[in-house]
């Protein structure tokens, strides 16, 4: 299968006035370092749409047990719409998984941190800005309610997959005893 090829900038951010970069040197090839962080980007918005997938079928199969035809035109019709976003389904996931009592208190609020970080990264990886400190590693700039900036090293992916692999455990689980 053919590769795209296509242009791409990056920003580079000088530091002056003693002011120090937000991230650190990786001791990696600059290049190889671009790659695998968007890479790890591409992972995080397939991961979060995987979510997404999962959330709705638990949602079908909690509402619709039985009855195939309105599970499946639920599923096609109404929460596999596009004019539903990630934050509807989470929230419509997270308050019937409330409502049926699915998970105690303290996995729901850990669950719904989680979705909701996820949504966040999700969103800046798609929207938001790789910059480059010059001397130093790479920032993820963004705007979420207000402009935020992440320092993308390992500390963080580590962060990000144990959070996809702890929300999608709790997906599949209530999946598989709905």
């Amino acid at each position: 299968m053919r590769a795209l090829q296509l242009p791409k900038s990056i920003t580079i951010r000088f530091h002056f006035d003693r002011e120090n970069p937000k991230s650190s040197p990786s001791g990696g090839n600059f290049a190889e370092d671009l790659s695998v962080i968007e890479n790890n980007g591409l992972e995080i918005i397939s991961a979060v749409v995987l979510l997404e997938e999962r959330m709705i079928e638990a949602v079908s199969k909690i509402l619709f047990e039985e009855n195939e035809n309105s599970k499946l035109f639920f599923v096609e019709e109404v929460m596999g719409a596009s004019d539903f976003s990630f934050a509807f389904k989470r929230r419509v996931f997270t308050r019937l998984l409330e409502k049926r009592q699915l998970l105690n208190k303290e996995e729901i609020i850990k669950l719904k941190a989680g979705l909701n970080h996820l949504m966040e990264w999700r969103n800046a990886f798609a929207h938001g800005q790789i910059l480059h400190e010059h001397e130093a590693g790479f920032v993820l700039r963004y705007f979420s309610g207000e402009r935020k900036e992440v320092v993308l090293n390992d500390a963080f992916f580590e962060k990000v997959e144990g959070t996809i692999r702890s929300c999608l455990y709790q997906c599949n689980g209530i999946i598989q005893s709905a």
